[in-house]
C-alpha cells in the first residue's frame, strides 16, 4: 500500500532521475564542463548539481576532468566529463552492398571502426539472425562486451519512418515496428533511422555541417539522396520521408526510373546511372581503356570502374562523370533555390571517389541557381567518407538515451 511518505520517496527519486539525465546530456552536447557550468545550463542550484555529479561519479558515469578551467583569481573550478569508459554505443549503417559499423564510447570517440560486406536486405525476419551474428563479430574484434554495450542505432535505405522505428522498405516484420523486436530480442535499446538522417546528423556532430546552421548533405552513390540540416536541425519533413533528392524530374520524357516517374535525377546521375550509361555507349562501340587496355566484359562495367578509369584519365569515363555532375547541379540549384543553404557536402561512394565530380556539380549549380542565393553557398566532399551514416545513428542513438522528455519532467516540476 503506497503511503504519503513512498509517494514523496517516489517522487524525489524521480526528480534525481531527471537531473542525472539533464547533467549527462549537458556534458554528452558540450563535453567537459565546471560545476557552475553545469548549474547554470539545467537550472539546477550549485549545491543540487554537486550532488547529483558526486552521485553520478561513484555509479562512475562521470569523472573529474584533467583540463583546466578558465583562469581566474583562486582556486581552479572542478571540470566534469563523461567517463567514456562508462559504455559503448553501437552504429550500424547497412547499404545494399556494404555494412559500416562504428563504436563509440560514451564521449563521442571511435573505439571500433569496421566495413564488412552487407547482409541481404529483406523482411525476413531472419535478418535479426544474420545481423545479430555481424554484431558478435564486430563486438569481438573491438574488445567490447555485450553488457558494455548501452544501445544500437541502425540506419538504412529506402522508405524508413525514424521517429516511430519503422522501416517499410525493409526491417519491416509485420506484426511490430522493427525498433521493438529488435530491442525486444537484444534487450538493448534500438534507434531505427533513414540513411540520410543519419548521414545529415554525422555530418552535424563530426564533419562539415558542426559549425553551420543550414547544409544539404547530398549522398551520391548506387542512389541518390539527401540530408536536409535547416536551423543547426535535421529535417525529417511531416512523415520522415524529406530527402528523396533522386526524383526530382531533370529529364523531359527521359528514362524510365524505378519509381515509375520519367527522367528523375537518379536515372542520370547515381552510381546506377553511370553504369548504365557506360555499358550502353561502350555497346555501341564508344573507346574507352576499360575494354581496350583493362579487357572488361560489358557485364564488369559498373560506377567503380567508370570512376577508376576517369582517375586514370580515360577521357569517356571522365565525360560521362562531368555530365552526371552537371546533372546534379541542376538540381542542386533548386535546392539552392528553395533552402538558400550555406554548403553543400557531396557524400557517398562516387563522390568520394571522384575529384571531377565536384567542379561539375558546382558549376551547374551556379549556372541554375539565384546569383543572391548562390553568392555564399560553399561545396564540399565529405570528410566522413562511408562513416558519416554510422556515425550519425550512433550519435542519435545516444541522445535518446540522455533525452529528459521521455521522463515527462514538467509533471515533477
Amino acid at each position: 500500500m503506497k503511503t504519503p511518505h513512498s509517494d514523496r520517496k517516489s517522487k524525489v527519486d524521480k526528480k534525481n532521475e531527471i537531473r542525472r539525465i539533464l547533467i549527462l546530456r549537458a556534458l554528452l552536447d558540450n563535453g567537459p564542463l565546471s560545476l557552475t557550468d553545469l548549474a547554470k545550463m539545467t537550472g539546477m542550484t550549485l549545491p543540487v548539481a554537486s550532488n547529483i555529479v558526486a552521485l553520478l561519479r561513484k555509479k562512475k558515469q562521470v569523472v573529474q576532468s584533467k583540463e583546466k578551467g578558465a583562469t581566474q583569481a583562486g582556486r581552479p573550478p572542478s571540470i566534469v566529463k563523461l567517463n567514456g569508459e562508462a559504455g559503448f554505443i553501437l552504429g550500424i549503417d547497412i547499404g545494399r552492398l556494404f555494412t559500416n559499423f562504428i563504436i563509440l564510447d560514451l564521449e563521442t570517440n571511435i573505439v571500433g571502426d569496421t566495413r564488412r560486406k552487407s547482409i541481404a536486405l529483406s523482411n525476413d525476419i531472419q535478418l535479426i539472425e544474420d545481423l545479430e551474428r555481424e554484431i558478435k563479430v564486430v563486438l569481438s574484434e573491438a574488445k567490447v562486451s555485450w553488457s558494455k554495450l548501452l544501445g544500437i542505432g541502425i540506419s538504412l535505405p529506402g522508405m524508413v519512418k525514424g521517429k516511430e522505428g519503422l522501416g517499410e522498405t525493409y526491417f519491416n516484420f509485420g506484426d511490430a515496428p522493427a525498433r521493438e523486436i529488435l530491442s525486444k530480442r537484444f534487450n538493448k535499446p534500438v534507434h531505427i533511422e533513414h540513411d540520410l538522417e543519419a548521414m545529415a546528423f554525422g555530418e552535424r556532430w563530426f564533419g562539415a555541417a558542426k559549425e553551420v546552421n543550414n547544409a544539404l548533405c547530398v549522398n551520391i552513390g548506387w542512389g541518390l539522396g539527401l540530408g536536409i540540416i535547416i536551423d543547426g536541425e535535421v529535417y525529417y519533413g511531416e512523415n520522415g520521408y524529406a530527402g528523396e533528392f533522386g526524383h526530382i524530374q531533370v529529364v523531359q520524357d527521359g528514362e524510365l526510373c524505378y519509381c515509375g516517374k520519367r527522367g528523375c535525377l537518379e536515372t542520370v546521375a547515381s552510381g546506377r546511372a553511370i553504369t548504365q550509361i557506360a555499358r550502353d555507349r561502350i555497346s555501341k562501340d564508344a573507346t574507352t581503356i576499360m575494354t581496350k587496355e583493362q579487357h572488361l566484359r560489358i557485364d564488369q562495367i559498373d560506377a567503380e570502374a567508370v570512376l577508376k578509369a576517369a582517375s586514370l584519365g580515360d577521357q569517356f569515363s571522365i565525360e560521362i562523370l562531368e555530365e552526371a555532375g552537371r546533372h546534379l547541379g541542376a538540381g542542386i540549384a533548386i535546392l539552392i533555390n528553395l533552402l538558400n543553404p550555406a554548403l553543400i557536402i557531396l557524400g557517398g561512394g562516387v563522390a568520394m571517389a571522384s575529384p571531377f565530380l565536384l567542379e561539375s556539380v558546382r558549376a551547374g549549380a551556379m549556372k541554375h541557381s539565384l546569383v543572391n542565393l548562390n553568392r555564399d553557398v560553399k561545396f564540399t566532399i565529405s570528410r566522413l567518407g562511408n562513416k558519416a551514416g554510422a556515425l550519425g545513428v550512433a550519435v542519435y542513438l545516444a541522445e535518446d538515451l540522455f533525452d529528459v522528455e521521455r521522463l515527462n519532467p514538467s509533471a515533477y516540476v
